[in-house]
């Protein structure tokens, strides 16, 4: 989870672009993040279209790291010095939201014919959460996506995988069919990782399971549900058990900088969960033969992942409220995000940019149109606004342990649990 949650922010739709304003007129300020030179080129084309097309208009961009991005705007927020329009993320969103950063566009949503059905019901819902429109989505990232090497199973005698797939069977064979040692002992092929480290978010989604008790109002921690529990426990048993999926040292031996993606195009990893952001990488590896197909549903037929996605919003008191919706409409537009998922990097959030040509032609599996269903299945982070310092502060490295081989999800889940829900959720 935490891992994902720092890809989700390099494919938020933003920029690192300063851009000088001429004019004496107030520009409308416009807080980005991103370092991504593909998006830094649309975006830089982009913000100048719109100052052309709005003639008097002129725009500045703020460039702020991820890392300090939410404290940043959080305290220009309080000093009355907010920016026009800012990026969100969706692990970002609770926070900002709960803090009432954001102004209500309820009024400008309605009277310009703006219509919710055009976006992704599970992303508008992430970034409009009260009722009240308070975020204009750009894009949406399933991370269900199962990239597999077309060779590698070739090789291994194994078909295809198909919708009706599920773990722990078949999946479990596929993955003890892929993995490859050589005469030594010593493993040279591995069957399944996650991009980011060892991970079981995605199986206990598919198992029906969630972090907490509710995703819009959650109140408790679940981790000791025994689904969860199920889910970790297997993705355990794939590294500790049967050893057909690397331990994050293992990735690290490799001494590739971005770990099991370049395992994964080098054919050292047979299949490999996470979004459609990588395959723009993996269309310059033209020794790459792979597609995708939906993450296996879990034990009892259920599927479900994670996701991220972005959005642009206004904070509340804007002095400029007319100029800066005319960017953020803008930002969040057809024109836009036709661009951009024309790149292959993104997901549109709206629903008709989805289904065009520029986003299912763009490079990419050739099986990119099972991602028009996936949006129904995503799930984001618990909405509150705590949950980093949750996930990062405590899950994740409480998780490590087991990862490591130190202790197993089972003797983990249940105390760690107990612990978190006494310090972040008493009940009252």
């Amino acid at each position: 989870m935490r891992n994902m949650l720092r890809c989700w922010a390099v494919l938020a739709l933003v920029s690192v672009l300063s851009i000088a304003c001429s004019s004496r007129e107030k520009p409308v300020r416009v807080a980005v993040f991103t370092t991504d030179p593909i998006l830094i080129k649309i975006m830089g084309e982009t913000f100048k279209s719109i100052e052309k097309k709005h003639p008097g208009l002129k725009i500045r961009v703020d460039n702020i790291p991820y890392t300090s991005y939410r404290d940043k705007i959080t305290v220009q927020a309080a000093a009355g010095n907010a920016p026009d329009v800012i990026s969100v993320e969706a692990s970002t969103m609770p926070d900002l939201y709960m803090r009432g950063l954001f102004e209500d566009l309820t009024p400008l949503f309605e009277r310009d014919g703006m219509k919710k059905s055009d976006y992704y019901p599970t992303v508008f819902q992430r970034f409009n959460p009260g009722g009240k429109i308070t975020a204009l989505p750009t894009d949406i990232a399933p991370t269900g996506l199962l990239y597999y090497n077309k060779k590698l199973l070739k090789e291994a005698g194994v078909p295809t995988p198909g919708p009706a797939w599920k773990w722990p069977e078949p999946f479990l064979t596929y993955c003890k069919k892929l993995t490859k040692k050589d005469k030594a002992g010593k493993i040279t092929q591995w069957a399944y990782a996650d991009p980011y480290g060892p991970n079981a978010d995605i199986f206990m989604l598919s198992n029906g399971a969630y972090w907490m008790d509710s995703e819009m109002k959650p109140t408790r921690l679940t981790l000791d549900d025994p689904r969860t529990i199920e889910a970790h426990m297997f993705r355990w048993g794939l590294i500790h058990k049967h050893h057909v999926s690397p331990t994050l040292p293992e990735v690290q031996a490799f001494n590739f900088g971005n770990g099991a993606e370049d395992m994964f195009a080098n054919g050292m990893v047979a299949m490999m969960t996470s979004g459609v952001w990588h395959t723009p990488r993996f269309a310059q590896r033209k020794e790459l033969d792979y597609d995708v197909v939906e993450f296996p549903k879990g034990p009892r037929g259920t599927r479900g992942w994670g996701s991220g996605g972005s959005a642009v919003a206004i904070p509340k008191g804007s002095k400029n409220l007319e100029k800066a919706w005319t960017v953020a409409k803008e930002l969040a537009g057809a024109d836009l995000v036709t661009q951009l998922a024309a790149t292959g990097m993104i997901q549109p959030a709206l629903v008709k940019v989805a289904n065009s040509d520029a986003f299912l032609k763009s490079p990419g599996p050739k099986n990119k149109r099972i991602l028009l269903e996936m949006p129904k299945n995503a799930h984001f982070a618990p909405f509150v606004k705590n949950w980093n310092e949750v996930w990062d502060g405590n899950v994740g490295p409480a998780l490590d342990q087991a990862w490591l081989g130190k202790k197993s999800p089972d003797q983990i889940l249940p105390q760690l649990n107990k612990d978190l829900n006494r310090r972040f959720f008493p009940l009252e």
